[in-house]
């Protein structure tokens, strides 16, 4: 009995090790630091380092690996890049590891502060809150209509990117795209527990039919196994697509059936 204990207390603690070392290194991502100290380097994401305009370690808004508890969330959604927002309490390059990965996995809920309230108002410098953000409210409202209930933001789902550092209007992300994806997408798929990813965009379509060579006429994926789990990819537009983003209006009823059970 004692032998299963500490087996079980080592594989509770890989895990673990394993969801912070990946967090710590997209966070402080070489190639971001590359940029930042030499802004005229030759490398695919000066573009979108440099969009921030601070070259400031101090106050450079670190690269996004996921918001939400990843490890836990049945639904993963998986977009571009994320936006900024230069009046958000967000982490900067200066922040503790600690307070990086209580923000990061409790976003939405039971961290540290109500970094997010409702599932999408973000939590401002001035201690007020944001408007409601849309793409956040339009997430929340495709994880109900997956879950056929209401859901708990950052529990039920988790967000994460194709690129991990942000801008405004996916500025750099055409060219760091390929070496974001190299390097961080497969691994954060992997530590994911997600049945379902949903895949929002054309840019992430992209990258998800290439990496997994999935055919670009379908709308659900055959179930592919990532790591230790199989897994759905669904597609829809982006949130701010001027098209019909819903899962009833772009799946057919079995398609969004099939989800649907994956996740009961």
């Amino acid at each position: 009995m004692g032998s299963i204990i500490r087996k079980t207390i080592s594989v509770e603690t890989s895990l673990i090790m394993s969801e912070k070392n990946l967090l710590h290194e997209i966070t402080h991502c070489p190639h971001a630091l590359m940029c930042l100290e030499n802004p005229s380097t030759d490398n695919p994401c000066r573009d979108i380092v440099n969009s921030q305009q601070s070259l400031d370690l101090n106050n450079f808004q670190i690269p996004e690996p996921w918001s939400g508890q990843i490890e836990q969330a049945p639904i993963l959604f998986l977009s571009s890049n994320p936006s900024i927002g230069s009046d958000e309490v967000y982490p900067t390059w200066r922040w503790s590891d600690n307070d990086i990965s209580n923000y990061f996995n409790y976003r939405f809920g039971g961290g540290q502060k109500d970094w997010i309230i409702n599932g999408k108002q973000s939590l401002m410098k001035d201690g007020t809150y944001s408007h409601a953000v849309k793409f956040w409210a339009a997430v929340r409202q495709r994880a109900i209509e997956l879950l056929q209930r209401d859901v708990n933001p950052g529990i039920d789902y988790a967000l994460t990117e194709i690129v991990h550092c942000k801008s405004h209007s996916e500025i750099g992300v055409e060219q760091a795209q390929d070496q974001c994806v190299k390097a961080y997408l497969l691994r954060t798929l992997e530590l994911s527990k997600a049945k379902v990813i949903v895949v929002l965009g054309s840019r992430a379509r992209q990258a998800i039919q290439c990496q997994f060579n999935i055919s670009s006429t379908v709308s659900i994926s055959e179930s592919i196994k990532i790591g230790d789990y199989e897994r759905f990819f669904a597609f829809l537009p982006h949130p701010n697509a001027r098209k019909h983003r819903s899962f009833i209006t772009c799946l057919q009823d079995d398609e969004l059936e099939s989800i649907r059970a994956s996740l009961r």
